[in-house]
């Protein structure tokens, strides 16, 4: 074998071992529970391909059955769990209009929230618990002091505030 054939094959063996100890070094890298994963979003999947969790900056719209049902109130950064038919059923994030925090539990369609909470720095809390045939309960401190709001299913609304005698 002939010296420069000789040298080519070394050059070529020590280049194999420095790009296969390079990729070895950034695997182990990757693979590193120091890792920083970026992304503006991702999408967990179910075995049969349904999305049913979804980390998002923003979220998408709310969906039921797959379907956007409209855009939402605000851009909304956070967390989506969708059910098994692509219907939203819950939410976990902060909308950038208003600075609200809030989660949320829906129905089984995707349409209804049936469990609010919403935290405002500049109006306190509410907690909103809804059933599908309108009726509910509100506990709020948006205007500065508690009121417990019931709403009955002929849409009549009995206030409870602090100073004040209960509807009748």
């Amino acid at each position: 074998m002939s010296r420069a054939l000789t040298l080519t094959t070394l050059a070529v063996s020590s280049l194999a071992l420095l790009v296969s100890g390079y990729t070895a070094v950034r695997l182990h890298q990757s693979q590193s529970d120091q890792r920083v994963i970026t992304a503006r979003g991702l999408v967990i999947q179910d075995s049969s391909g349904q999305a049913r969790v979804i980390v998002g900056a923003p979220l998408p719209d709310p969906l039921s059955k797959g379907v956007p049902q409209g855009p939402r109130a605000s851009p909304l950064s956070g967390l989506v769990l969708l059910g098994a038919d692509g219907s939203q059923r819950g939410s976990y994030g902060t909308a950038d209009v208003g600075d609200e925090a809030s989660l949320t539990l829906d129905d089984a369609k995707g349409t209804t929230e049936v469990f609010k909470i919403t935290a405002n720095p500049d109006r306190g809390a509410t907690l909103v618990i809804k059933h599908q045939n309108s009726t509910g309960a509100m506990l709020t401190s948006w205007q500065g002091k508690p009121e417990l709001i019931f709403l009955n299913d002929n849409g009549q609304s009995h206030y409870i505030r602090p100073g004040t005698a209960a509807a009748p």
